[in-house]
């Protein structure tokens, strides 16, 4: 029996069982089937898999590529794609998120041996200086790692990442509400999101930012801050801002 874990992605319940099987055949008995990104995210938080297979075409909110690139920000683990597809633009778009491999259905038990034994030697092998260069990427450029400097009227003011409560749009205008008061700032949510450093700020909605430590509550519609405003999560957000977050569940 071998002891790495394996998340499998797929929403059709019959191949996802096919590689379970496959996998329990080679040893891997330690697997999990996910057939939603909610689930997905829920099995991620709780296992931590050291291999993750993900079907491109999941029904719902997202792909199985825009759930890559929250998989990736949640855990270190090779992330290997099932797909009946060949069509360019959707290979172009899987690139970005650098899967470690490729499974094309129909598929036996070759194909999945193969791709389970290179991608877990290479995890084990990986040389730790790879490691601490990725780390190394996502570090501040600025002296300053603790607080952004807004001009107001003729100055700029510092402030302090945890006294901005969030960022909300308004035409060309964002307004950024602080501790001490509020900032309208010709800029986009865009040019906004890039500013604000990713570990504490997330995109909720088109037209909102959140600072994640102001949460007090939230739901699958909406998010109330420790100032008492209310903002509203958008249905294609919910799963990045989810994964974001240490939740506890009933089950």
């Amino acid at each position: 029996m071998k002891e790495e874990r394996i998340l499998i992605v797929e929403d059709d319940i019959s191949i996802a069982e096919n590689i379970q099987e496959i996998l329990e055949l080679l040893g891997y008995v330690n697997t999990d089937i996910a057939n939603s990104a909610n689930q997905c995210i829920k099995i991620i938080k709780k296992y931590r898999p050291d291999l993750i297979f993900m079907d491109i075409k999941l029904k719902g909110d997202k792909d199985g590529i825009e759930l890559g690139e929250i998989v990736k920000q949640m855990v270190d683990a090779p992330l290997v794609y099932v797909t009946s597809y060949s069509d360019p633009t959707i290979i172009e778009r899987a690139k970005r998120i650098n899967p470690a491999g490729f499974i094309v259905k129909p598929f036996n038990t070759n194909d999945i041996h193969a791709i389970v034994e290179i991608v877990l030697y290479n995890k084990r092998t990986k040389p730790v200086s790879e490691v601490a260069a990725v780390s190394t990427i996502n570090d501040s450029p600025y002296l300053v790692t603790d607080a952004v400097f807004i001009k107001a009227d003729n100055a700029f003011e510092r402030v302090s990442y945890d006294n901005i409560y969030y960022v909300e749009a308004n035409g060309n205008m964002v307004t950024i509400f602080t501790k001490n008061r509020d900032y309208n700032i010709r800029k986009s949510m865009k040019e906004i999101e890039e500013i604000l450093p990713s570990q504490y700020f997330l995109r909720v909605q088109k037209s909102f930012i959140v600072h994640l430590g102001q949460i007090e509550s939230f739901n699958t519609k909406e998010i109330t801050l420790l100032s008492g405003a209310v903002v509203q999560v958008g249905r294609q957000y919910y799963n990045s801002f989810l994964a974001k977050l240490s939740t506890i569940t009933e089950s």
